[in-house]
């Protein structure tokens, strides 16, 4: 009896000691993101932590690399028709399901035609489609009623609302309807999700990546770790000592006021992350007095100083913030200076003579502004001074960002609950594209808050939506600036960049406008 409890005794040792080194040899990366994930369905919401978790459990058909040129991803190889109506694709072999279904030309039809319920691009395509059709198991076929240049950049769209493949059973599901499971495509796949505390992914040892290096979305996407764990931290500074006690690996954002700690210690690295950064924008409300005169909103433009925001903001860290004349951001694309003079050369002496000349009558401008966040807070404090030194009345309405959110959609007047004036940010990655930047549509009721409603700026947005290649898109977005800024459709106040914190122990991470995670590699 003894001699069976000491084998039974030995026998579960020894089977403690193979799985501590099981846990032991799996490679987890914690990190820690901005924000929480309460839903999944990558197109009910432009939700940034969804969106970016969203890439690690579904793949797409084509991926915007480095240079922001659209690549294969699912797709192996396609082909054009002279004509540019038809397009044949075929899916690279050996593409899988996390649940081991293989992925067919039916699970992307479905997925595409889910898609283009949604995107705004894809409905453009939609409106140009004849037909989607397979043409084989692994192949399909897109025929249009007329050429559109945008075909490829719609199927590998970087945000907004990226077309992620699904099984065809769940790309069935109606937008608005909960997905009945999350079943992916890409390199992890979900294994827990608990919303406020964490969402756990797992290494998919059946995907196949591309042969091609990484490069941006594009090219090679390998899981190097076993497991990645993103764990709800809600506050900042709690996050940053969970990084430094080595409880996390990755802080996605670091407070600047924390930066100094961070990167005075060896044993970690910090750097701006990711590309392209944020652009501060000014919004004004078109419909309501006095900014339905477009004197009025030049004076704004003539009396803010981007400089002044960012230094506010950044103080003497120059590395992290630029004055920026492009409202498609700097280091991007679509960049250009063109009829900026305004914002970049202020003049608030110049401010107040255009509102002499609009006949302004000192109507007090009703300025949301959050002061429970720092960011909110500080930038507005700079914006209302200078609108009083450029000789507008300000009434500085001090709330919360929660309301700030929900009084911006009043088309009232302030004294209805509207509003005319607040400030935000975007990211680079939205920003940079005329078809996901949110103010250049001048779509009247249909543009974003603020509903600037103008018809050469929508026909410029046509033009640049049907140009045929890059240069024409490069030529299409340079007028679109050109009337964008003279309209002023948005102001935009510099371009600020978060900063990433990681563990030395961390490192491979990739390039990107987005937060991406395969390619990470931990040490043990």
């Amino acid at each position: 009896m003894i001699s069976k409890l000491i084998k039974t005794l030995a026998t579960a040792t020894v089977l403690s000691m193979s799985m501590s080194m099981i846990a032991h040899a799996e490679s987890v990366l914690r990190i820690r993101a901005v924000g929480d994930i309460q839903q999944m369905d990558p197109l009910l919401s432009t939700n940034y932590p969804m969106r970016d978790m969203s890439y690690l459990l579904w793949d797409t058909l084509f991926a915007m690399d480095a240079n922001f040129e659209v690549k294969p991803q699912m797709v192996d190889t396609y082909t054009t028709s002279a004509d540019g109506k038809v397009y044949d694709f075929t899916l690279r072999s050996g593409l899988i399901f996390h649940d081991g279904a293989p992925v067919t030309s039916a699970d992307v039809i479905a997925s595409v035609n889910r898609w283009m319920g949604k995107d705004s691009l894809g409905q453009e395509i939609a409106k140009r489609l004849d037909k989607i059709e397979a043409t084989g198991a692994t192949s399909f076929r897109m025929t249009l009623k007329e050429p559109f240049g945008q075909l490829l950049n719609g199927l590998g769209r970087m945000t907004a609302y990226p077309l992620f493949i699904m099984p065809e059973r769940l790309a069935k599901t109606p937008i608005g309807e909960k997905l009945p499971a999350l079943v992916g495509s890409g390199p992890f796949k979900l294994v827990e999700w608990q919303p406020g505390v964490k969402f756990v992914v797992e290494k998919f040892a059946g995907y196949v990546p591309r042969k091609e290096p990484p490069s941006n979305l594009a090219g090679g996407k390998i899981a190097k770790v076993d497991r990645i764990e993103r764990i709800t931290i809600p506050d900042d500074t709690s996050a940053v000592n969970a990084l430094l006690a080595g409880e996390i690996d990755f802080v996605t954002e670091i407070p600047y006021d924390q930066l100094p700690i961070v990167e005075a210690d060896k044993n970690f690295a910090a750097a701006p992350k990711p590309l392209l950064g944020r652009s501060l924008q000014i919004v004004l409300n078109h419909t309501q007095p006095p900014f339905n005169d477009i004197k009025v909103r030049q004076a704004v433009q003539l009396a803010l100083n981007q400089q002044d925001f960012m230094t506010t903001l950044l103080g003497d860290r120059k590395d992290l913030y630029k004055v920026c004349a492009a409202i498609f951001m700097c280091d991007a694309p679509y960049e250009t200076d063109v009829n900026s003079d305004r914002y970049m050369k202020p003049d608030p002496e110049k401010a107040k003579a255009l509102l002499k000349e609009a006949g302004y009558d000192g109507t007090p401008i009703t300025f949301l502004h959050p002061t429970d966040q720092q960011f909110q807070r500080d930038m507005g404090t700079v914006l209302v001074q200078a609108l009083r030194k450029a000789g507008f009345a300000v009434d500085d309405r001090q709330i919360d960002l929660a309301t700030m959110f929900s009084r911006r959609n009043n088309k009232g007047t302030p004294a209805e609950g509207g509003w005319n004036m607040f400030l935000t940010a975007f990211g680079g990655d939205a920003m940079m594209d005329p078809l996901t930047n949110p103010y250049v549509t001048g779509a009247c009721d249909k543009a974003f808050v603020g509903w600037p409603c103008d018809e050469e700026l929508q026909a410029r947005w046509k033009t640049f939506l049907l140009a045929g290649d890059q240069a024409a898109r490069k030529a299409a977005a340079i007028k679109l600036q050109e009337r964008s800024n003279e309209i002023v459709t948005f102001i935009p106040m510099g371009q600020h960049y978060g900063v990433a914190g990681w563990s030395a122990s961390v490192s491979g991470m990739i390039d990107s406008p987005l937060q991406l995670f395969w390619n990470i590699e931990k040490k043990q």
